[in-house]
């Protein structure tokens, strides 16, 4: 959940400016609605909105969205970026951990980043379960703890930064661990963002992203994981689906290609090189 001093509206948009905050969050917002699959006329619900990005994109792919954050100001700008983008959701201040909702009225659930920052995880997941429908997805997008980016993020919490040092960082164990307690059944888990938080590296590492993946959770800064009430396979995308979170999204949408031959060994070359030279 975002806070009023931890997660201002600046700080989101400082982040999407830049060049490496743009081309992340490009990729983690494709992984995400890979998961959650069509969203025409579903009823979805975010969790810890932030400012908005992925209930604005959702609105867009004509879903009826509703999004909380415990963040008024945020909440503020959410609404702003909405109205400009033509984007219909209904907002709501309140915290993922007390839903003020009915239970079984959503058919899907995000929530992106947020797990993170909240006191109690497995209540906000619990409370995500209880407003999914039966048949419904849950898509959680989570920090990765065995990557640079959680290493950086946890030096900096010991240096003083609050909003790093109260973070928690993930496993695809963890994740799916929260979602059985909460009575649902774990569908898959993925992994993204194999690159150093260094724009330099990045710039070259970005385009062995997809390739990168045969490394599993192993230096992925983002994982994602869907479940739901039911054991149903992993529902792609429709290519109309798909072609329009590409027009929103870019290229980044697009399925992972497979990893073969000489491709994975200079993959893996590469990651040395980038090891090397961050240490």
């Amino acid at each position: 959940m975002s806070s009023e001093s931890l997660h201002g509206p600046e700080n989101y948009a400082n982040w999407r400016e830049s060049w490496l905050g743009s081309q992340t969050e490009q990729l983690e917002r494709a992984a995400v609605f890979r998961l959650a699959g069509p969203l025409r006329s579903k009823r979805v619900l975010e969790i810890g909105c932030g400012d908005g990005t992925y209930s604005i994109a959702a609105s867009l792919t004509a879903a009826q969205v509703t999004a909380v954050d415990i963040s008024a100001k945020v909440l503020s700008s959410a609404r702003r970026r909405a109205e400009e983008r033509g984007a219909i959701v209904d907002w709501c201040q309140a915290s993922g951990e007390q839903l003020p909702f009915q239970s079984n009225l959503f058919e899907i659930v995000l929530a992106v980043t947020s797990l993170c920052f909240v006191r109690d995880a497995q209540r906000a997941v619990d409370e995500a379960a209880r407003v999914l429908r039966p048949g419904g997805v849950l898509v959680i997008g989570e920090l990765g703890k065995f990557n640079w980016w959680a290493l950086s993020r946890t030096v900096r919490g010991w240096l003083g930064s609050a909003r790093w040092r109260r973070a928690r960082f993930w496993s695809l164990g963890n994740l799916r661990r929260l979602v059985v307690e909460a009575g649902l059944v774990f569908h898959s888990g993925q992994a993204r963002i194999y690159y150093a938080p260094m724009t330099r590296i990045a710039k070259v590492m970005i385009s062995y992203e997809d390739r990168m993946s045969v490394f599993g959770q192993i230096g992925a800064a983002f994982l994602t994981v869907r479940a739901g009430e039911t054991g149903t396979e992993l529902i792609g995308c429709r290519r109309t689906e798909t072609n329009r979170l590409e027009d929103i999204f870019g290229e980044h949408a697009r399925p992972s290609r497979r990893l073969k031959g000489r491709s994975l060994a200079r993959c893996r070359s590469l990651t040395a090189i980038v090891i090397v030279c961050v240490q």
